[in-house]
């Protein structure tokens, strides 16, 4: 199942980066597509939302369910 997230704080694709690196690390995630120019972060696999805003806690970026 893929689940589409708004990014909130990415300005360059070094924040892309940073965003796929944390979220690719939670559990459940199968695959992690960030996208800049949308500053969309679109999921594959079956996290809870709250493991996908507690590891950008500490961040400057945020994510909302669209």
């Amino acid at each position: 199942m893929e689940k589409v997230y708004q990014v909130e704080g990415m300005k360059c694709d070094g924040c892309v980066k940073t965003v796929t690196e944390k979220l690719s690390a939670v559990r459940g995630v199968e695959k992690v597509v960030v996208d800049l120019d949308s500053k969309e972060a679109h999921i594959t696999g079956n996290p809870f939302t709250l493991s996908l805003k507690r590891a950008l806690k500490g961040t400057k970026f945020s994510i909302t369910k669209k």
